[in-house]
């Protein structure tokens, strides 16, 4: 069984690789979840299947091609783990690169993520991909 630590470097370079199976396999049979879409336009909260934690995934990766992928830092508490970092995606249909900070923070029970909150800049990636403007 895997400890905190490792599931999150786990989860990290399955991101890294665009791995939505794996990343799926990570998970609990039900992850109490919180993260928005890929665009950034709205949240989807609640309890999560492994299915539908690739199909999020798989969605990001359709939309996204991450370039860079970056944790700044890692805090571990038990079974808790918060990660502060940043990726540089490319949005697939225009090319145009969006830097985006994020925080997100896992719990893992037993080896496995029964909990993730997702907390990017959302603003960044629904500018990106057409979904929101800024005035200027």
């Amino acid at each position: 069984m895997l400890s905190t630590v490792e599931v999150v470097q786990v989860f990290l370079a399955r991101l890294a690789a665009q791995d939505a199976a794996g990343i799926a396999r990570l998970c609990a049979p039900t992850v109490e979840w919180e993260a928005p879409d890929p665009g950034g336009a709205r949240w989807t909260t609640g309890p999560r299947t492994r299915r539908e934690v690739e199909s999020q995934f798989l969605t990001l990766f359709a939309t996204f091609g991450l370039e860079r992928l970056s944790a700044r830092q890692v805090i571990v508490d038990g079974g808790d783990a918060a990660v502060v970092g940043s990726a540089r995606w490319r949005v697939l249909t225009t090319a145009e690169r969006v830097d985006v900070r994020f925080a997100a923070v896992v719990s893992v029970h037993l080896g496995e993520i029964e909990q993730y909150w997702q907390m990017p800049d959302t603003l960044a990636a629904a500018v990106a991909t057409g979904a929101a403007r800024t005035e200027a």
